[in-house]
């Protein structure tokens, strides 16, 4: 199931840069070819960096990516490294249920007020990045919890 929503998540990013790349490209054309700038492609082309960041830093918590500052933590032993690991990733699931369930909140809030140029409600293409993207890392962190809570149960 997890490789499966990977999968998906990978196609839906590339399927975002994509998008983005011809969108900014046609709006280039339009501007300087035809002198006739397109309203709606900055909204468009702001939303999709939105769900790229949002998205994407779920794809960097999935591969260990995120920056992380281990001065402190690497003068202990292994067994105490893995209790503080845990820790973290207990905090991070406690931020990550704050940006799920605020992110519904404003979904909700803000779902009948348009963007300026599409009129596409705010709600549903803006805010819901919140709930999306922090229940995807939501999942990877249970999966890291799992993983940690195997790891100190076998030593």
């Amino acid at each position: 199931m997890k490789r499966w929503i990977d999968r998906c998540i990978d196609a839906f990013l590339a399927l975002l840069i994509i998008g983005m790349t011809m969108v900014v490209s046609i709006s280039v054309f339009y501007r300087y070819v035809l002198n006739h700038p397109l309203s709606w492609s900055e909204e468009i082309t702001r939303l999709m960096i939105v769900w790229l960041s949002f998205v994407g830093a779920y794809m960097a918590m999935r591969e260990n990516k995120h920056i992380g500052f281990d001065l402190l933590v690497s003068k202990f032993s292994s067994k105490a490294k893995t209790w503080i690991a845990l820790l973290g990733q207990l905090l991070i699931l406690v931020f990550l249920f704050v940006v799920f369930w605020e992110g519904i909140a404003f979904s909700r809030e803000f779902l009948n007020v348009g963007m300026p140029y599409t009129n596409l409600p705010i709600g549903w293409f803006y805010y819901s990045v919140f709930p999306v993207s922090g229940a995807l890392m939501i999942l990877q962190t249970f999966l890291s919890l799992r993983d940690l809570w195997k790891s100190i149960r076998s030593t």
